[in-house]
């Protein structure tokens, strides 16, 4: 990366965004292997156009391929609509949030602590 303040290099920018296609090929890979899976039938390119057309029209874009396998593991199944009510319950799913730093708190003084009263036998005696 760039460092703290500088944006990343282009060098590296390339090798995310190679890395990030990388991910998703093997994704869709994946993606093809459950359908077939779940059809019983090979997965062409013509199934694929036509699956991810109605995936979009269902969802409105088309989700990453990560979240698209997770959502046919989930719904055991090959069917456009179904599937995008498996992305659409994936976001609605409460996920962990990252912990947030704790904001710097006031310094406070320590309060005093009361002192017990003397005991009469450790009172200077009059």
């Amino acid at each position: 990366m760039g460092g703290p303040g500088r944006p990343p290099s282009r060098t590296s920018m390339l090798q995310q965004r190679a890395e990030q296609r990388r991910r998703d090929e093997d994704d869709i890979l994946e993606m093809r292997r459950l359908l077939a899976e779940v059809t019983g039938q090979e997965i062409d390119d013509n199934f694929m156009e036509a699956f991810s057309r109605g995936l979009a029209e269902e969802t409105g874009a088309l989700p990453p391929p990560r979240i698209v396998v997770e959502a046919i593991k989930e719904s055991r199944s090959a069917e456009p609509r179904t599937i995008a009510d498996a992305v659409r319950a994936y976001y609605r799913r409460p996920r962990p949030r990252p912990q947030m730093a704790q904001p710097p708190q006031q310094q406070q003084q320590p309060e005093p602590q009361p002192t017990a009263p003397a005991a009469p036998s450790e009172l200077p005696s009059p």
